[in-house]
C-alpha cells in the first residue's frame, strides 16, 4: 500500500490550536476513507503518527457525523 500524503493537513497542524475535521473533510483532503476503528484511528494509524510528531493527538468524536479533532499535547 502507497504512503498516505498528509501534506494537505500540515498548516493545520501549524496553526498550533485544537481543529476538527469531518470524515468527509478528511476524505476529501487525504483522498482516503477515515479508519473506522477507533481504536487503530487514534493510536496506531499513520495520521495518529504524523498528528503526535506535530504534537497533536486524535480524539474521535462519535455524533451522526463522524468528526476527529486534534489537541495540542
Amino acid at each position: 500500500m502507497a504512503n498516505i500524503d498528509f501534506s494537505k493537513l500540515e498548516n493545520m497542524f501549524k496553526s498550533s490550536s485544537n481543529f476538527s475535521l469531518s470524515a468527509q473533510q478528511y476524505e476529501k483532503i487525504v483522498g482516503r476513507k477515515m479508519p473506522k476503528n477507533k481504536y487503530y484511528l487514534t493510536k496506531k494509524s499513520a495520521l495518529a503518527t504524523f498528528a503526535r510528531t506535530r504534537g497533536f493527538t486524535v480524539v474521535v468524536q462519535e455524533e451522526t457525523i463522524r468528526t476527529i479533532s486534534f489537541e495540542k499535547i
